[in-house]
């Protein structure tokens, strides 16, 4: 009872804040504490989803259908596919959701979604800065509402803002998933902006989702629910007071100012040109089929309290027998963490890592961190692989400007038979300071033939990482080329990676 005084103090003290300096109108705190509670409708049998996703064939005891989505295009597109197809809801939940064209881009069909009468739930973490006038209009639309997630008391000072209160801000809801109709989802590692989804960037993210319809889509609308109507949801108009909805023409003008409709229609970006949209399109499209359950951290953990989903999967690390494999971008084992695998790996379990290289890695002070451990690891025995910044990932929009290949999935593989997918990297960040969700699947067939897949393509995309004559090494076997030092990373980046690695940050990476 103290705790949940405390905490609601805390958000009182916040909204009076907001109302000072934003230069919006008082707003009383205790508007807060009465917000309104809304639920997600559950699943519209009617919904055209639901009769374009239903099973065309006995699935057995399977609860759960799911579609891989690799390709940032396709991840794209079926984000577009859910929005124009729902009739009653769309949940929208993001750590990143960007002001640029694959932003704006679904921005505006959230919009024409609300317009034919879908109620719209978007949460944002407020983390990235946005401007907080052009939210407000959005929310002022009669069919959609925004609350931003842990959000910064002074919003035009984010910097005295982290200043004032480091320990609250520095905890962010890193959870991603979109729900349309309660029939289908996506859940996985991809935020919102061109970058995720390859359009217009210098850095190609090689991402996964996945599209899920059944049981699992269920426990994605409920991680959802926890979230919006948690005391750490601010509705935006608690921010931003007295906005008037914006205007079809508006978004109209918005979107003919980035070409919108022109871009993802023809030219480069063509996604009636995928293959993807012509299974859509032709009734031919299939889903996967197996058990599932969605593992996700309360909204709780923001005040300190411990992950429920490091709890679900210490205790799949624990029951898996034979093999496992981490895809993880940020990996930062920690001592600990190095100590268990290195243990696993003696008592008889194999353990590969696939992370970025220092060149291929957008945060080089993770991989100065990470470079403490991976010579014990390789040591012990664990298998490590690193990106090249230069990997195809085999992306059919990759070669339309991007110039570095990046790591940004987030997968976990049991012995071949499951596959956890989400939002969680393995680094301190993830384990202890921010909110993450994904899905465990269990279907031996699918992940079996992804792991073949990946072993076929490593020696082609990353480099394996060996001792010889005792020293670790960067061994390129489709090059047949064995480096010494980072490879394709220049001084000034090596300097600051090792720079990093000595300062007492390792809890904040």
């Amino acid at each position: 009872m103290v705790i949940v005084l405390f905490q609601r103090l805390k958000l009182v003290l916040f909204i009076v804040l907001v109302s000072i300096f934003s230069g919006c109108a008082s707003i009383d705190g205790q508007q807060l504490l009465e917000k309104s509670e809304t639920t997600h409708l559950g699943y519209q049998s009617s919904s055209a989803l639901a009769k374009k996703l239903a099973p065309r064939h006995d699935i057995g005891d399977a609860d759960t259908g799911f579609y891989p989505l690799s390709h940032g295009h396709d991840a794209l597109l079926a984000r577009l596919a859910l929005i124009e197809n729902a009739q009653f809801s769309l949940d929208v939940q993001y750590y990143i959701y960007r002001s640029d064209e694959t932003g704006n881009l679904i921005t505006w069909r959230l919009f024409e979604a609300a317009e034919r009468g879908v109620r719209v739930r978007l949460l944002l973490d407020d983390m990235q800065k946005r401007n907080d006038e052009h939210i407000a209009h959005l929310n002022a639309h009669p069919n959609i509402e925004i609350r931003l997630f842990n959000p910064h008391q002074f919003r035009n000072a984010r910097i005295t803002s982290m200043a004032t209160d480091f320990e609250r801000l520095n905890r962010r809801m890193h959870n991603k998933s979109i729900t349309a109709d309660s029939v289908a989802s996506i859940v996985g590692g991809r935020n919102v902006g061109n970058e995720y989804f390859s359009v217009n960037t210098v850095v190609d993210f090689g991402d996964f989702d996945m599209l899920l319809y059944g049981k699992a889509v269920e426990e994605t609308s409920e991680q959802f629910d926890e979230y919006w109507n948690s005391l750490y949801a601010v509705p935006m108009e608690l921010i931003f007071a007295g906005a008037r909805a914006v205007t079809e023409e508006e978004m109209n003008e918005m979107a003919e100012e980035y070409g919108l409709h022109q871009k993802f229609s023809e030219g480069e970006y063509d996604i009636t040109q995928l293959e993807l949209y012509q299974q859509m399109s032709s009734g031919h499209f299939a889903l996967f089929w197996g058990q599932a359950e969605v593992w996700y951290d309360l909204p709780q953990k923001v005040e300190g309290s411990s992950s429920e989903l490091v709890l679900h999967l210490s205790g799949a690390l624990a029951n898996t027998q034979e093999k496992v494999m981490f895809v993880s971008p940020y990996f930062v084992p920690t001592e600990y963490g190095t100590q268990q695998m290195v243990k696993a790996v003696k008592r008889g379990k194999k353990i590969t890592i696939i992370t970025n290289s220092l060149a291929s890695n957008d945060v080089f002070a993770v991989h100065g961190w990470y470079a403490k451990y991976r010579e014990d690891l390789v040591r012990g025995g664990v298998e490590i692989w690193e990106l090249k910044d230069n990997a195809d990932l085999d992306n059919q929009w990759s070669i339309t400007g991007s110039s570095t290949s990046s790591l940004h999935a987030k997968v976990i593989m049991f012995d071949r038979r499951k596959m956890f997918v989400g939002s969680m990297n393995f680094d301190p960040r993830s384990l202890d300071l921010n909110t993450e969700m994904g899905v465990l699947i269990h279907n031996a067939e699918f992940t079996d033939e992804a792991v073949s897949e990946i072993r076929q393509y490593l020696p082609e995309i990353a480099y394996q990482l060996q001792l010889e004559d005792d020293e670790l090494v960067w061994k390129d076997h489709q090059n047949d080329q064995t480096y010494t030092q980072e490879p394709n990373a220049g001084l000034l980046l090596r300097m600051g990676a090792w720079f990093a690695g000595i300062l007492p940050i390792e809890h904040l990476l």
